[in-house]
């Protein structure tokens, strides 16, 4: 009986001093943004010179929201690797089929010092979607290490059906 009363009295002491559910979230995401940091090697953290407009790479991600889109998602690839005018390389990553997401496409960008290629991406993109929005996640990523700049991710929205021309 007294184990019982002496594991109930630990319980309610931890859950009477133990801090809010946002701050545990937030230690346990710095926790493991450390850990990813320093489990990579020593060059991969060193702060990156940024590169020169004429030859910076964009790590692009397409979010769809329907198995219909994955052909939409191809072409905006194609035509910005094709375009020969933009001061980019696109590194092409896989598109990513989500639930949910949101009503309107949007190009997100996540550092400060990614703003005026985004701007110059978006341009690209509207021709082909014309009611896309720039959306700038800086202020949440600006200091996740883990989150490289050039990073852009591009969320179609689930009544995009083609692309225009």
């Amino acid at each position: 009986m007294n184990a019982l009363w002496t594991t109930l009295l630990i319980l309610l002491s931890n859950l009477a001093f133990s801090a809010p559910l946002s701050e545990l979230i937030d230690k346990n995401v710095q926790s493991a943004t450390h850990a990813y940091e320093i489990s990579l090697p020593v060059a991969a953290v060193l702060p990156d010179t940024p590169p020169s407009p004429a030859n910076s790479t964009v790590q692009l991600w397409i979010h769809i929201r329907n198995s219909k889109q994955i052909e939409l998602a191809q072409d905006i690839f194609r035509k910005l690797i094709q375009a020969k005018s933009q001061p980019w390389h696109i590194e092409q990553k896989p598109i990513q089929k989500v639930d949910d997401g949101p009503l309107k496409s949007q190009l997100r960008y996540f550092k400060r010092e990614d703003r005026s290629q985004a701007k110059k991406l978006l341009a690209a993109l509207q021709k082909s979607i014309p009611k896309i929005e720039l959306c700038d996640l800086s202020g949440k990523f600006d200091q996740i290490g883990w989150v490289k700049p050039g990073h852009y991710e591009l969320w179609l929205s689930p009544d995009l059906s083609r692309l225009q021309k």
